[in-house]
């Protein structure tokens, strides 16, 4: 068996997997109710848990929790990050060398993708992001676990020796095999590992790849990073986080009920008792009820009345907000997010109220330095290799950064809003004391980055100096 088909067999062999499909099923399904995808499931859950499903199909209600509480808790990118380029050797860095980072930083909106991958993490414990290059320069790709199969090392299973995802074929690839095969190409396996790149169809068969026909990885290392808020101890993705798919489903059952009683018991129920004659009773606003005489013998009188339920709404509301209440509280929110009254409370009152969500932070915080500087080594793979093949007068081509050059990252402290003189009483301590510089405060107060900062903190200066007032 040649290498190309052994990685074929362990590919397909992985995705059949009765667990891993299960977990990518699970996976599907939190990404589904995160962007309000919910109502299949519901109505698939209303007809296993009823016999009479069809009334209460008709009146289907969910209310996403899963989307405010997983942007919530997504917590670690609120202040942005310090990202700074260095070399081993203590070299002072090319100023071509930073603005070729900053235009790769706008170029693949850098921030953007850490802020979502940060959201996806919480959601699904585990993402890749893979770094390629397109329309050229660097962009970054976050793939869920739903689309990811791994061929694990045999010595470390938390570690991957092969990497595959599945995407739409574009409309290349299906011209080039033509009509009679593109039902079979509506996607595409892209596999990778250390020496190769191959694609695949879902039976396994082998896709040319223009420019690259002997399925050669160019990088010589997997294009992906792992980003994660834990360490991985049974396999490569980090699994968990059940409860709060299990929470929304309960809660999308009880408004679904609570709609179907609001419709049936709010208004008086016609009762007639006792009469089975030939005559039509009919209810109608402008039409007197009249009850014809029972038939002779028969106890009792017929009888027509309306009868007012008592459903018990306000205490399935009760329970609904209990509900509600509980899976905010269980992954650290703090009341003041989902109250309707609140007053405004000091900086020590929120550090306080949300303290399990700093602390959750803190943690979490190593995890994703880490792997932002394991994916700037990629990147840098990658910006490499492709470089020289930028079309001449490009303003980066050929510009390479050099094996020293690493990517330095540091998230920036949270600071939660405070009085005003509060604020400003700090920021003075800080620079009388030469504990910060003008610089840190904008890129705090504004949300910018050290260049965007500095730049504006140069801007500002030369205004005043104009102005002979600095």
């Amino acid at each position: 068996m040649t290498p190309v088909e052994q990685t074929i067999e362990n590919l397909l062999l992985s995705a059949r997997r009765a667990a891993a499909e299960d977990f990518k099923r699970n996976i599907e399904k939190r990404l589904d109710y995160y962007y309000d995808r919910q109502l299949p499931y519901l109505l698939e859950l209303i007809s296993e848990q009823f016999a009479h499903a069809d009334p209460l199909s008709l009146q289907p209600h969910f209310f996403n929790v899963v989307k405010p509480i997983v942007n919530e808790i997504s917590m670690v990118y609120r202040s942005g990050a310090r990202r700074t380029l260095f070399s081993d050797r203590g070299d002072e860095i090319d100023p071509r060398l930073s603005q070729l980072w900053q235009e790769i930083q706008n170029f693949s909106r850098y921030d953007a993708v850490m802020k979502t991958v940060n959201r996806m993490v919480n959601l699904c414990g585990t993402v890749l992001v893979k770094s390629s290059f397109r329309n050229g320069g660097i962009k970054l790709d976050i793939l869920t676990p739903n689309l990811v199969d791994i061929v694990q090392n045999e010595d470390d299973p938390t570690q991957a020796d092969g990497i595959a995802y599945i995407r739409p074929a574009n409309q290349t690839t299906m011209q080039i095999y033509g009509a009679s095969r593109r039902n079979s190409l509506q996607m595409v396996i892209h596999y990778w590992d250390s020496e190769r790149y191959i694609r695949l169809t879902p039976t396994g068969e082998v896709i040319d790849v223009p420019g690259n026909p002997d399925g050669i990885n160019p990088y010589g290392v997997l294009p992906f990073v792992r980003f994660s808020n834990q360490i991985p101890l049974e396999g490569f993705f980090i699994q968990g986080g059940d409860d709060l798919i299990v929470a929304q489903d309960n809660i999308n059952l009880k408004l679904t009920q609570l709609n179907y009683i609001v419709k049936m018991q709010s208004f008086s129920v016609p009762v007639l008792i006792g009469y089975r004659g030939p005559e039509r009773i009919t209810v109608s606003p402008g039409k007197p009820v009249v009850v014809p005489l029972g038939n002779v013998g028969e106890q009792g009188s017929p009888d027509f009345r309306f009868e007012t339920p008592h459903p018990q709404i306000a205490e399935l509301i009760k329970l609904l907000e209990h509900e509600i209440i509980r899976i905010f509280r269980a992954y650290g929110i703090g009341s003041a997010d989902f109250s309707l009254q609140g007053e405004v409370k000091s900086g020590f009152a929120l550090v306080m109220e949300n303290l399990k969500l700093l602390e959750s932070r803190e943690n979490e915080l190593p995890f994703y330095e880490d792997a932002e500087e394991e994916l700037f080594e990629i990147v840098k793979r990658v910006w490499n290799y492709h470089s020289s093949f930028l079309p001449a007068g490009h303003k980066f081509r050929g510009v390479k950064f050099p094996d020293d050059v690493h990517l330095q990252v540091s998230v920036n402290d949270i600071s939660l809003p405070k009085p005003t003189a509060e604020e400003v009483a700090e920021w003075k301590f800080m620079f009388e004391h030469h504990l910060a510089t003008p610089v840190d405060y904008l890129m705090r107060r504004y949300k910018l980055s050290e260049q965007e900062a500095q730049q504006r903190w140069e801007r500002t200066k030369q205004w005043w100096n104009k102005s002979n007032e600095f």
